[in-house]
Formats: C-alpha cells, sequence, structure tokens
C-alpha cells in the first residue's frame, strides 16, 4: 500500500511540471440552421507558422470538445459532412490559458431540402451519430400519461410487465434528463414517474464509462442510455404535476412531481403510492433473497399478481462553478406483492416423458433505500476527477405456499406428491465507492488515468422451512422441518492505471493495468429438532459454508486510429487469474479447491460514416470465461428434494468469440430511417448443465460440462417510413434468432436447434382531430433435437393492438386501445386468446387548461390471462398467473407551473385540436416550420 502511494504522489508531481507551460482549446459545434449541437465534427489544430498538425479531436454528444495543447499560436480547423470548414485563429498563453471559442456555428454547402420538405411534419425518428433520436411530439398520449406510455408507442422500443425497458434488443441501463444523471441505474423511476408532456426528444445511444470517456479507448462496458430532451421553455423555472385516481374493486393511485430547472441546475422530488401494479422503483430486496434456504423447493411461478407500493426521492445536480459539479440522489421504495401461479411442466425423457403440475401461493413485502452521488470537479485545464459513492440498505418478509404432483404422461401413475411452506425475514446493506483521475502530461493526447474502487455487502435471511415429499414406490419419503440463517459477506476493491501516447496523424495507442480482489463468504446454517422439539441439531445434509478469494490482474495494450469519416480500434489482453474456494460443513472442511488461470482477450472495432445520418459499426470481442464456485465444487447440494446439483472440479474455462454490428441511416429528404442491429456469438468449451431425471422418482440430479461448436445469432432491423399523404407513416421491426445448441438430455449428447421468427407492422395517422394508430406482431418459435425420442416443438404467438385518440370540441377527448393476443401449440388450459380493451373520457378544466378530469375502464372485456412458456431441449413449461382484471378509475390531475418571465405552461408545450385556431398545434401543416433534421 505504501508503494501505491509513493507511486500516485509521483505521479501527481510529474502531473505540476508537466501542466506549467499547457493550456486548452475549447468550444461548442452547433449548425447555423437548426442551433443544434453537431457530435463527431473533426476538429485539428494547426501551428500558425506552418501548419503543422499538432493535436485533434471529435466533437462531444452535446457539440463540445476541449484539446490541450502546449503555449503557443494555433489554426482551429473545424470539418464536419456536408458542411463548409471552418478556420478560426487562437493563442494560447499564460495570460489566456483557456482559448474558449464559444458556440461556432457550421453552415451547410447544399441545399437538402425543398419548399415541400420543409412545410412537412418533423421527422419521427433521427439518426445523428451514434444517436436514435425520436421526436416525441408524433407519439400522442393522453394529459396524465408519464414517461412509459409514451415509450409503448415508439417503434423498437418494449416495455415488458416488469418495467424493464429495451430498444432495438438492447436493454436501457439508465435514463438521464438533459445530459444529466436521473436516479442514477435505476431508469424505472423516470418511466414510472416524470410526465411524458415534459419530454420534446428521447435519445437513444451507448454511453462509454467515464474511464472510456478519459482514456478515449473504448473498455467494452457502455451501457444504452435514454436522454430525455426537455422542452426548452420548460427550461427555466419549476413546474410538476399531480394526480388522484380511485376506482372500482378498491384500486386506488396517487402520485406526484415537482421538478426545478435554473442555468445547468436541476431538482426534482416524486413520491406515489398505488395499488395497481406500478411498482416505480426497482424491488432490490425481493431479489437479494431470492434464493430462499434450507430445503425449499423451487417455485417456478411468475413475478406478476397483485403489487400495492410506495416511493419517494430526491434528485438533484448542481453546477457550482464551471470546474465543480454536485449530482446525487435519495430514493425509498416498498412493495407488496400477492402471487398466485399454476405450473405445468412437461419433462422430455427417452424413457418416457414426466408430467409435473404445481400450484403455487406467495407473499412477498420488501422495502429498501438507496442513495448515490457523483462529484465531478476539474481543478485545471488538464485534470478531471470524478467521485462516486453510494449505498443501500434493505429488508425482505417471503412466505410462500406450493402443492405439487408429478405423473407419467397419460396422467395414469403417480411418481411423487408433497407440498411445501416456507417463511423467510431478511435484511441486508451495500456501500461502494469509486474514484476516477485523468490528467493530460505534457504533450497533447498525453493522459495518465487512475481509477480506485472498492465495496462491502452484507446480508442475512432468517427463517422456517416445512415441506414434504411422497414417492409412490419404495423411495423414502422426504418429510422436513427446519430452521435457517443463512449469511453472506464479501469485500472487493480494485485499481486501474491507464497511460496513452499519441503517435502523430491522430494514431495513439494505451497501456492497461488492473488488479482486483474479491474475498467472499455464504454460510448456510439449517438446524432441525432435537429431542426436546428445539431446532439445535445442524442438519448437514442443508448446511455448508463456502469461502472464495478470487484475484485478478488484467494487462492491456490498445491502438487507435482516428479519421474524418472512419476510426478503428484494436487490442489484445492477458488476464491471469487466482481463485481458491473452500466449503465447510461444521467446522470439518469438505472441499478446497485452487484454480491458476491465464486468460486471453482480444479486441476490434471499426466505425465508418457516411454521414452524421449514416453510420455502421463493427465490434469485435473474445473473452474467457471461468466456471462459478457452484459448477466447480463437488459438494452435493440437496436444498430442493426434487432437484439435487453437485458441480464438476474438471471443467475448463470457456471462451466466447463476439461480433456485434449496427447499421443506422436517416434519409432527410424522404424523413425515413432504417437500421439493422446483428449479434453472432461462438462459443469454445461452453459450460452446460446436464440434468439426469429419474422417471421412477421424479427426482432430478445436475452437474455441469464442457462442450464445443455451441454458436447462436440474432438479428433486427428496423424501418420507419411517411407515405405520400404525410398525415401517414408505417413501421416495420423485424427480428430474427438461430440458437445451436449441443447438451445433454439425461445424459445423452443432443443438439437443440431454435429459431425464432418475429415481425412488427404498424401504421399511424395524425390529424388535429383524431390520432390513430394500428400494428400487428407474429413470433414464430421452432425447436429441433437430434436425439431421438426428443419431440420437436412449434409454436406461435400472434395478435395486434389499435389505439386511437379524438379530439372534441369543448376540450373534451376519448382515448382507446385494443389489444388481441392468442397462441397456438401450447398445453392444454394455457391457450391464450383474449382481447384486451381499455378506454377513457377525459375534459381539461380551469382557464389555462391546467386540469383534467378522466375516467377511464380497464379490461373493458374482461378477458386478461398471464401465460408465459419457456422451452429447452429437458423440457417445456407453461405458467399462468393472477393480475389485474375488470376495473373503473376516475383520475384527476393537475398541472402547476412557474417559468421564467411569467409563461404559463401552455406558452411552453404545444397544443392541438379543433380549440386551436391560432396554428400552435404540432400536426402535419401547422406551419412550424420545421424541416425533417428537427
Amino acid at each position: 500500500m505504501k508503494r501505491s502511494v509513493f507511486f500516485i504522489g509521483l505521479l501527481l508531481i510529474g502531473f505540476n511540471i508537466f501542466a506549467q507551460n499547457n493550456g486548452r482549446i475549447t468550444g461548442k459545434i452547433v449548425e447555423q440552421d437548426t442551433k443544434e449541437p453537431v457530435p463527431q465534427a473533426n476538429i485539428r489544430i494547426l501551428q500558425q507558422k506552418d501548419s503543422l498538425y499538432v493535436n485533434g479531436v471529435a466533437s462531444g454528444l452535446e457539440g463540445d470538445f476541449a484539446i490541450s495543447v502546449p503555449f503557443g499560436s494555433y489554426i482551429v480547423q473545424i470539418t464536419y459532412v456536408g458542411h463548409h470548414d471552418l478556420f478560426r485563429n487562437v493563442t494560447v498563453n499564460n495570460a489566456n490559458r483557456t482559448a474558449n471559442l464559444g458556440t461556432v456555428e457550421l453552415a451547410t454547402d447544399n441545399i437538402l431540402l425543398d419548399a415541400a420538405v420543409v412545410t412537412a411534419k418533423a421527422a419521427e425518428i433521427v439518426v445523428k451519430g451514434d444517436t436514435v433520436e425520436y421526436n416525441a411530439d408524433s407519439y400522442k398520449v393522453t394529459e396524465s400519461a408519464v414517461l412509459e406510455e409514451l415509450l409503448k408507442k415508439m417503434p423498437g422500443v418494449e416495455v415488458d410487465s416488469d418495467g424493464k425497458i429495451t430498444v432495438n434488443g438492447r436493454e436501457i441501463k439508465k435514463i438521464m434528463v438533459d445530459g444529466e444523471e436521473f436516479f442514477s441505474t435505476d431508469p424505472k423511476v423516470a418511466s414510472k414517474n416524470l410526465p411524458a408532456k415534459m419530454v420534446e426528444k428521447l435519445q437513444v445511444l451507448d454511453r462509454k464509462t467515464d474511464m472510456a470517456r478519459m482514456t478515449g479507448f473504448d473498455d467494452g462496458e457502455e451501457e444504452t442510455i435514454i436522454n430525455l430532451m426537455v422542452r426548452p421553455g420548460m427550461k427555466e423555472g419549476l413546474f410538476g404535476n399531480a394526480f388522484l385516481g380511485y376506482g372500482t374493486k378498491e384500486r386506488y393511485e396517487g402520485n406526484a412531481m415537482v421538478n426545478y430547472m435554473k442555468d445547468k441546475n436541476q431538482y426534482t422530488a416524486i413520491g406515489g403510492f398505488n395499488n395497481t401494479n406500478n411498482a416505480g422503483f426497482s424491488d432490490l430486496a425481493s431479489s437479494m433473497f431470492g434464493g430462499g434456504g434450507g430445503g425449499r423447493r423451487m417455485f417456478f411461478g411468475g413475478q406478476s399478481g397483485i403489487t400495492t407500493s410506495g416511493n419517494a426521492g430526491f434528485n438533484f445536480s448542481q453546477q457550482f462553478t464551471q470546474k465543480l459539479k454536485l449530482g446525487g440522489n435519495l430514493r425509498y421504495g416498498s412493495t407488496d406483492n400477492n402471487t398466485i401461479s399454476k405450473t405445468h411442466t412437461q419433462n422430455i425423457l427417452s424413457s418416457g416423458n414426466t408430467i409435473e403440475d404445481e400450484s403455487n401461493s406467495n407473499n412477498n413485502y420488501s422495502q429498501n433505500f438507496n442513495m448515490d452521488m457523483r462529484l465531478e470537479w476539474t481543478p485545471d485545464t488538464l485534470t478531471k476527477i470524478i467521485f462516486n459513492p453510494e449505498g443501500s440498505v434493505y429488508n425482505n418478509r417471503r412466505t410462500e405456499l406450493s402443492d405439487f404432483l408429478t405423473t407419467t404422461e397419460n396422467m395414469e401413475d403417480s411418481i411423487n406428491y408433497g407440498d411445501s411452506r416456507y417463511h423467510s425475514e431478511g435484511d441486508g446493506k451495500n456501500l461502494a465507492a469509486r474514484l476516477d483521475v485523468s490528467r493530460t502530461l505534457g504533450k497533447p493526447g498525453r493522459t495518465v488515468s487512475v481509477q480506485l474502487r472498492g465495496g462491502i455487502s452484507d446480508s442475512e435471511n432468517r427463517g422456517t422451512n416445512l415441506s414434504s415429499t411422497f414417492y409412490n414406490i419404495t423411495q423414502q419419503d422426504s418429510l422436513i422441518d427446519q430452521r435457517f440463517v443463512n449469511t453472506s459477506d464479501s469485500r472487493n476493491w480494485q485499481t486501474y492505471l491507464s497511460y496513452v501516447e499519441p503517435l502523430g496523424n491522430n494514431y495513439a495507442i494505451q497501456f492497461a493495468y488492473q488488479y482486483r480482489q474479491n474475498i467472499s463468504e455464504s454460510d448456510k446454517d439449517t438446524r432441525k429438532k432435537d429431542e426436546a422439539g428445539n431446532y439445535t441439531i445442524l442438519d448437514e445434509q442443508y448446511s455448508k459454508r463456502l469461502e472464495n478469494n478470487f484475484t485478478n490482474q488484467e494487462i492491456e495494450l490498445n491502438f487507435q486510429s482516428v479519421r474524418q469519416q472512419y476510426d478503428y480500434t484494436v487490442g489484445f489482453s492477458i488476464q491471469p487469474s487466482s481463485s481458491q474456494s473452500k466449503t465447510f460443513v461444521g467446522e470439518n472442511m469438505i472441499s478446497d479447491i485452487t484454480r491458476d488461470v491465464v486468460n486471453y482477450a482480444p479486441t476490434a472495432q471499426f466505425n465508418y460514416r457516411w454521414s452524421r445520418q449514416h453510420n455502421l459499426r463493427l465490434r469485435y470481442f473474445g473473452n474467457t470465461e471461468q466456471p462459478s464456485v457452484t459448477q466447480l465444487s463437488p459438494v452435493v447440494d440437496v436444498s430442493n428434494p426434487l432437484n439435487i446439483t453437485y458441480g464438476n472440479p474438471d471443467l475448463k474455462p470457456s471462451f466466447t468469440h463476439r461480433l456485434n454490428l449496427r447499421y443506422q441511416n436517416f434519409i432527410p429528404e424522404k424523413n425515413s430511417s432504417m437500421g439493422f442491429f446483428g449479434d453472432f456469438r461462438y462459443l469454445t468449451n461452453d459450460i452446460v448443465s446436464s440434468t439426469f431425471t429419474d422417471r421412477e422418482t421424479g427426482r432430478r440430479e445436475t452437474t455441469y460440462e464442457n462442450v464445443a461448436g455451441n454458436w447462436n445469432a440474432n438479428g433486427r432491423m428496423m424501418l420507419n417510413v411517411p407515405l405520400k399523404n404525410i398525415r401517414f407513416s408505417i413501421f416495420s421491426m423485424t427480428f430474427a434468432s438461430y440458437n445451436h445448441a449441443n447438451g445433454f438430455s439425461n445424459l445423452e449428447k443432443n443438439l437443440s436447434r431454435r429459431l425464432n421468427l418475429g415481425e412488427t407492422l404498424g401504421l399511424n395517422y395524425r390529424s388535429d382531430l383524431i390520432d390513430f394508430g394500428i400494428r400487428g406482431n407474429i413470433n414464430h418459435n421452432k425447436v429441433k433435437n437430434s436425439l431421438e425420442g426428443q419431440r420437436d416443438q412449434e409454436y406461435l404467438n400472434y395478435g395486434g393492438n389499435a389505439n386511437t385518440t379524438l379530439y372534441l370540441p369543448w376540450d373534451i377527448s376519448i382515448e382507446s386501445d385494443i389489444n388481441y393476443s392468442t397462441n397456438s401449440g401450447y398445453s392444454d388450459g394455457f391457450t391464450q386468446d383474449e382481447w384486451l380493451w381499455n378506454a377513457s373520457i377525459q375534459k381539461q378544466l380551469f382557464s389555462q387548461k391546467n386540469g383534467t378530469i378522466r375516467l377511464k375502464i380497464y379490461d373493458i372485456l374482461q378477458q386478461r390471462s398471464n401465460i408465459s412458456r419457456s422451452v429447452t431441449s429437458n423440457y417445456i413449461r407453461d405458467t399462468t398467473t393472477n393480475t389485474l382484471t375488470t376495473y373503473f378509475m376516475v383520475h384527476f390531475v393537475y398541472r402547476f407551473n412557474i417559468f421564467k418571465n411569467g409563461a404559463t405552461q401552455e406558452d411552453m408545450m404545444p397544443m392541438r385540436g379543433p380549440g386551436n385556431p391560432q396554428g400552435r398545434g404540432f400536426g402535419p401543416g401547422s406551419g412550424r416550420g420545421r424541416g425533417p433534421s428537427e
């Protein structure tokens, strides 16, 4: 540790020496006509005396740039495809260490638009470099709608029943507001609480980590995020909304949000409560304690059911000076979920299939409190520091009841049956912190970056387990009566050092080193009754303690080249690691596994830009994955009497080759866009599970094996095209995937080939009187198995939906949406054939129309069900769970605002409908004069 401190001290001294005669050139690039930022513009710094190249960089997402240079006189050359080059002379010296060009406007060098296009509506989807931008005005929502309802109407966006958001198949990890983090890594806070009406545009982009942005080299850990662009007039003042609703079947919901923005500062307070399955925060406690304990039977029911939830939170971003910014959030959430489910599983066996039927009922109550902060400090022009502490505390209470029966396929003979009663209570905490420091040294582009991070995680789960499994043969029945205490503790820390050396002509090389260590211990202490009826005897079958010490190093070398129209990066890393795992039962050590391995991981990336709206990205990653402790440990786990597992100490590491492709194109003169996203993976020594099912008892034994030749591929293509009549637009989403999986079925080798094809096709129509959208979807799945006796599977899910909003006089509107879902190829009793119809009528109130009264009817036809299917080479599982059915609800919505210069929200937001004679609507022909790039 002393050596590390000494080394960092020497680095900081070197930083100061090199920084004495250095400054920087900054600015922001926008388009002259639209005043929108220009990302990925090429900035070159040339010496005035001989025009010799000094340094260069591409502008960021908001068009901003900053380049470190030695003192001297320079020419700044700014170029971008389709625009005139721009030149500026600047001088950087001791009196002017930062030469700020301010806002630089680039003029187009050709006319792309004609008069007909200027009067057209704004494009629904625009591609800008690596960013896909949706125009929120193209998707009509009600006055009380939250962001999630807006997202569901956008092509390529999917929101599942748990609130998880995916865009073009990529899961959204974070939602930002005007480029600032909003409640950290919990996108549901924004999607379920922010009003849709505040959003002007919605951007989807892959965001690199802080360290990758500091070094300029991609570390392969980027995350897909959504950035919400707030309507310009709402960025200076206070605005918010609140609504209350009450309905039949004692359904209720309420929510409030207050947001204050001034300059670059944001403050948001939110809170809500409901019993309509609208959990606004992620349920951390529930996920932490999902593993149960003791001899608990594993349940297959979904997480649907009926949920009562509450939440409160505060988020802020404060710009103290140009050099110092602080942001963060505090949030509290609680959920109380009741789920009833039925599961039908067909186990596919060469000796004859078996059927499992299971009924489950469970209650899960949890609450959690989270906080995280982010400090960004730029003490001088060459240094950047980011500090990010975070923490959480949580608790959980769970009760589960289950009854099950296993029979032969013809349902004539019973194999086993039983029941289980389980209860647990637990709590835990997580604390973590990360420090990133980056410094430019002397020569422009030469940077040293350091990262230090660490964390602790502790949890404890206590409970009781009663279960009975009866066999209809000579197998001894299993009767379990236990008390258990499960604890888990871990400590981790890591350090990362990067050095980047520019090689001239926009070439650069990076050397990096990383060291990390994780020490963890988990203890399952399970007790059974003694003669006096007290739970004092250690149940050795269900008790064990695991200790693991894992260390990993990574030595990395990367090369990068950046050009105006393309850039590429190639790299290679060596990753030696060591892992020691010990398993104890009581005080006796029964397993001690030490593994030392060296992994190799190549990487490559290529980006090509025909224009700002037309680009291609190819990425290749190769990485080695080590078997987990569970997969290696030979200790038999009998926590579930019918599902016994044990590891294989002879497992080899698996290696994955991954090729990723992204192609995006927006055609301004046609207002059309398309995108293709593809992923291919080939695995060597893939680690798969091997399960043997005893047909006589229904008991399964699972271990792990290496197999060769597994690969999978998937592709997704999106099209969005306006028709000749600009009030209409169509979109298409086509999906295909293929999985080539070698594995085992009852210890026999089997090749499973799964093909999945999907298509969604939609049509939208917008006018001042009516909004209408219709879409249809079909998803085809086919599974073929090589093993004789394995039944091939083929099933379909298909349906469609339509939504319409009708604008009537007197500020009244009627909204209706209907969704049809059906399937084929499912088990008896799990076939779905449902029409879900919701409808509402609402009227705006008050002189400023900032109040709304709404009556909404959910599931008018009373057909809602909740059915899902899971298919592997070993089984087919169909599950249905309880969910909300028909109810009425009355809402009152109120919007409030105090904007700069006394403006009202009516001034800040577009109006529409027949009651708008001034033509201030945002429908086609409204005369706003927007071009398609808007």
